[in-house]
C-alpha cells in the first residue's frame, strides 16, 4: 500500500475544509452572502474586509440590511428587522363639545328667576281700560330643563339701558329722531372658577322657533375713515374669513391706519373677537347694543351710526291683542315667544375639550300698555315701569321686555 499517496489525499481533504471554517459568512436581507472578515458591530452598522483581499479597504454596511454574521469559530448573530417608522400622528383635532350638566344650584335659580312678581303689573290691571292697547310689556321666564348654572359658568340677565339721547340709533344703525326704550335685556356670563375660561362665540347661538339663528360671532370687519382727506377710502362691512381658534385669541383691532392720500386721514378697523376669555370670577356680557360714529352730520341731519353688535330682545313675538291694562300669564308650552340659547367654553384656549351649555327663555306675561300712536309712544316702556312697579332706571325685579302690536 502507498501511504504517501494516501497521506496527500487525506490532507488535501482537510486542507480545504480548514481554509473555508477560517472566514466569516454575512448574509444580506436580500439573501446576498459575502465571505468577509467583520471588524466592527456598531448599533446601526456592520464594518468589514473582504476575505479576498484583508489588507484591502473597510466596508460598511447598514446593520438593517443584515441578516446573519456567521463567525469563523462557528457562532451567530441574528438581527432583528428595524421596526418600521411610525407615521407622523396628525395633531389631535378638538373634539366636539359635551353638554354641561347643571350644577346643584340649578333648579333653584331657574326657580327663584321665574317668581312672578303679583305687585309688578298691580297698577296697570287696577287701570285696565276697553280700549285696545298700543304697545305690550311683560316679563320673561326660563324653562324648567335649561341650564343656568354648571360646574364653570353661571348665567343671568338684566335689562339693556336704552340708547344715548345724543346718539340715538334704530336696528340699521342710522340716526334716528326718537330716543326710543328698546325693551331689550343682555345675557351676562360668570366664571365661576380660579382659571380663565373661553367663550367661543362662533358656536354659540341664539335660536328661534321657526330655526333661523344668530350667531354670537361678527366675520364682519369695519373700517372708519375719519378726516376730510380725499382717497382715504371707507370699507364698511368687509368680510373676513372665519378666524380659527388656534390658541390665538382674537383681539380687537382698534385705530390700525389703512393710509390716505392726506396725512390727516386716519381709518379705524373694527374687529369682533371670536374667543373671549373670561378671568378668574370675572363676568362677561355675551353681546349688547354696541355702535360706532360713521359720519358726523350737521345740526339738522344728525349723525350717521353703525351697529356692530347687539342685545337680546322679543320684538318678534306673536302678542295677542290686549286691551289697556289686560294681563295675561303663560307657562312654557303655552308662551307665544320662546327663544333657545347655546353656549360653547372651555378652560383650554385650543378647544381641544368644550363644553355646551343650553337655556331657554319664554315670555311669562304681559299686560296691555297705551290707547294711541303718537310720538310719545317711545317713551311709554319708560314711564311704565316707575309707574307701574316704582323701579327706576332699569334696576328691575323682573326681565322686562315689550313692543308695538
Amino acid at each position: 500500500m502507498n501511504y504517501a499517496k494516501c497521506f496527500i489525499v487525506v490532507a488535501g481533504a482537510w486542507l480545504p475544509a480548514l481554509g473555508g471554517f477560517a472566514q466569516d459568512v454575512l448574509t444580506k436581507r436580500n439573501g446576498d452572502e459575502l465571505q468577509v472578515k467583520v471588524t466592527k458591530v456598531s448599533a446601526d452598522e456592520v464594518e468589514y474586509k473582504k476575505w479576498a483581499n484583508p489588507d484591502g479597504p473597510s466596508y460598511v454596511v447598514p446593520k438593517a440590511e443584515v441578516f446573519m454574521i456567521k463567525y469563523q469559530n462557528g457562532d451567530k448573530d441574528v438581527f432583528d428587522p428595524a421596526p418600521a417608522a411610525k407615521p407622523a400622528e396628525a395633531p389631535a383635532a378638538p373634539s366636539a363639545p359635551v353638554k354641561a350638566t347643571p350644577a346643584a344650584d340649578n333648579a333653584a335659580l331657574i326657580e327663584e328667576f321665574n317668581r312672578v312678581d303679583e305687585a309688578l303689573f298691580a297698577a296697570q290691571k287696577a287701570n285696565r281700560k276697553g280700549k285696545k292697547a298700543c304697545e305690550w310689556i311683560g316679563t320673561i321666564a326660563v324653562t324648567k330643563g335649561s341650564v343656568l348654572s354648571s360646574d364653570e359658568i353661571q348665567v343671568s340677565f338684566f335689562n339693556e339701558e336704552k340708547s344715548s339721547y345724543d346718539t340715538p340709533y334704530d336696528y340699521k344703525g342710522e340716526a334716528s329722531g326718537v330716543n326710543d326704550f328698546n325693551e331689550k335685556f343682555c345675557v351676562k356670563i360668570l366664571n365661576k372658577t380660579s382659571q380663565t375660561l373661553y367663550i367661543d362665540k362662533a358656536n354659540s347661538f341664539r335660536i328661534e322657533p321657526d330655526g333661523n339663528y344668530h350667531v354670537y360671532y361678527n366675520a364682519q370687519q369695519t373700517t372708519v375713515n375719519q378726516g376730510g382727506a380725499t382717497g382715504g377710502g371707507v370699507n364698511l362691512g368687509a368680510v373676513t374669513g372665519a378666524l380659527g381658534i388656534g390658541g390665538v385669541v382674537n383681539t380687537l383691532a382698534g385705530g390700525v391706519s389703512v393710509g390716505g392720500k392726506s396725512d390727516h386721514a386716519v381709518s379705524t378697523t373694527y374687529a369682533d373677537q371670536r374667543v373671549v376669555a373670561i378671568p378668574p370670577h370675572g363676568t362677561m356680557v355675551l353681546s349688547k347694543d354696541e355702535d360706532i360714529l360713521i359720519q358726523e352730520g350737521g345740526f339738522l341731519s344728525g349723525n350717521t351710526h353703525k351697529m356692530i353688535s347687539f342685545s337680546e330682545d322679543f320684538k318678534n313675538a306673536s302678542i295677542p291683542q290686549l286691551q289697556k291694562g289686560e294681563y295675561k300669564a303663560f307657562d312654557e308650552t303655552s308662551s307665544p315667544a320662546t327663544k333657545r340659547y347655546m353656549l360653547t367654553y372651555s378652560a383650554d384656549p385650543e378647544f381641544k375639550s368644550a363644553k355646551q351649555l343650553e337655556f331657554s327663555l319664554y315670555v311669562k306675561e304681559v299686560a296691555g300698555v297705551g290707547t294711541k300712536i303718537k310720538p310719545e309712544i317711545w317713551t311709554t316702556l319708560d314711564k311704565a315701569l316707575e309707574k307701574l312697579s316704582g323701579q327706576k332706571d332699569f334696576s328691575t325685579k323682573s326681565i322686562l321686555v315689550g313692543n308695538l302690536f
